[in-house]
């Protein structure tokens, strides 16, 4: 069988800590793979670090910080565009676990031909437990067959963030990227595996090889830029990714209309913070609907 063509696409900002690691990990795997790096206007000297000490890399540099979506869909699309069989997505936090990471990932792709992502095993950044994250999400026949000592190597999963995907090309051509019209930062990667399981692929985690997330230490703190997200618009996130879920049959123009009405008694009542925001849920909306067509339709958006 003729060696598959697998890209990397690491997104950087600020990531100089972890370089080494990420960037050095993906030149060590014993299946070839061409690196392709995003910087999203690093301050710390990690791109010019990645340019002298990995040459063989592609850099992208960016002037701005174009978000975790939009910077890897520019990944995805230099690598589609140059012939990859295979996409695979890094966190600069993350480094793989064994030069034969990527090989074992392949191979779930040729056991099951609905297999859209692949994700290894997410351990901390000491590698003395599963990332805490990762935990949560993993099926319950998962911890029973481990318990019972007969781990597979495969489990389909709802769900396993986007820290270590390996994407396969067709998947890729008919779903397509990240949906930048709705994400920036956070649940992006949530709403695409809504996506892949719309089109009938799946996500699944080989038990046989792992990845490294340098994490833990986020677990706790006062991420200020997560609390904007999380918090104050807590309310907008959660719209745009129950609303835009296409698996579910939603009418939209029904609650359009519905937070037209709204705004209307928030007017006759003189309630401007009720007033101010309505409309933004209502900007929400509008772009939810647009989302949800184009990604209904597939064949390979946002990218």
């Amino acid at each position: 069988m003729e060696t598959p063509s697998v890209f990397a696409i690491v997104v950087t900002y600020n990531g100089m800590k972890w370089v080494d690691r990420c960037i050095g990990s993906l030149f060590d795997s014993s299946q070839p793979v061409r690196v392709i790096v995003i910087d999203n206007a690093s301050t710390d000297g990690c791109a010019d670090y990645i340019e002298s000490h990995f040459p063989q890399t592609h850099l992208i540099r960016s002037d701005k910080n174009l978000g975790f979506a939009k910077a890897n869909n520019i990944g995805i699309r230099y690598a589609i565009d140059n012939g990859a069989d295979f996409v695979f997505l890094l966190n600069q936090d993350a480094w793989l676990g064994s030069s034969t990471t990527l090989t074992e990932l392949l191979q779930s792709f040729e056991d099951n031909e609905s297999v859209g992502i692949v994700s290894p095993m997410h351990m901390n950044g000491e590698g003395d437990a599963l990332d805490w994250n990762f935990s949560t999400n993993l099926p319950e026949i998962f911890i029973s067959d481990m318990f019972l000592n007969k781990l597979k190597r495969d489990y389909s999963a709802d769900y396993i963030n986007a820290a270590a995907w390996l994407i396969s090309r067709h998947c890729i051509s008919v779903v397509g990227g990240f949906d930048t019209n709705l994400f920036v930062h956070y649940g992006e990667d949530i709403d695409y595996v809504h996506r892949i399981h719309y089109f009938g692929f799946t996500l699944c985690v080989n038990t046989k090889c792992v990845v490294y997330h340098d994490r833990e230490f986020r677990r706790h703190c006062n991420d200020k830029y997560k609390q904007r997200v999380f918090q104050r618009d807590n309310q907008l996130h959660t719209m745009k990714l129950e609303y835009g879920d296409i698996n579910r049959g939603i009418d939209m123009d029904a609650l359009i209309i519905s937070n037209k009405k709204s705004i209307v008694r928030a007017y006759l009542k003189v309630k401007r913070t009720k007033i101010r925001r309505l409309k933004e849920e209502g900007n929400v909306l509008k772009k939810i609907k647009i989302s949800r067509s184009i990604n209904k339709e597939g064949n390979m958006p946002w990218v």
